[in-house]
């Protein structure tokens, strides 16, 4: 099981770490295993890089666009994508600050369906330290 965390990185930062992402993994691994002592200091940093999600729209959208499909559906503000024919199994929660993606395939058909609302969006999987921009998946996808 995957678990990756999705930020929407601000067009600043963006801008300084689109070429070296393994730093701005770095800076976001700190904040994700920060010490309760040091949370201020991690939410600053944090706040400094990431800009808030517009969820409720978010949230509406993809709603909108996947709700006809047998393989999804929607509870209160988890999103599921089950697919038997793929092997797929995915739970998505959008949250202000990050989007979190559970999932049993190395590339979920969540990432493949926001891949077309924010080119900014950053994903990491800590356990597996694994780290790439959104958009870096596009060649993959289509």
């Amino acid at each position: 099981m995957r678990v990756f965390y999705l930020f929407h990185i601000n067009d600043n930062f963006y801008s300084l770490y689109k070429d070296i992402p393994s730093s701005l993994f770095n800076i976001l691994k700190q904040v994700h295993r920060i010490a309760p002592s040091d949370i201020d200091y991690a939410m600053n940093i944090f706040y400094q890089v990431n800009t808030d999600i517009p969820k409720e729209e978010l949230d509406r959208k993809l709603f909108l666009e996947l709700h006809q499909e047998t393989t999804y559906k929607k509870e209160k503000d988890i999103h599921f994508y089950n697919n038997m024919y793929f092997n797929e199994e995915s739970i998505m929660e959008i949250r202000h600050n990050y989007i979190k993606i559970k999932t049993n395939k190395d590339l979920s058909y969540f990432l493949k369906v926001l891949v077309s609302y924010q080119l900014n969006y950053f994903v990491c999987d800590f356990k597996n330290q694994d780290y790439f921009f959104l958009n870096g998946i596009q060649a993959y996808i289509r």
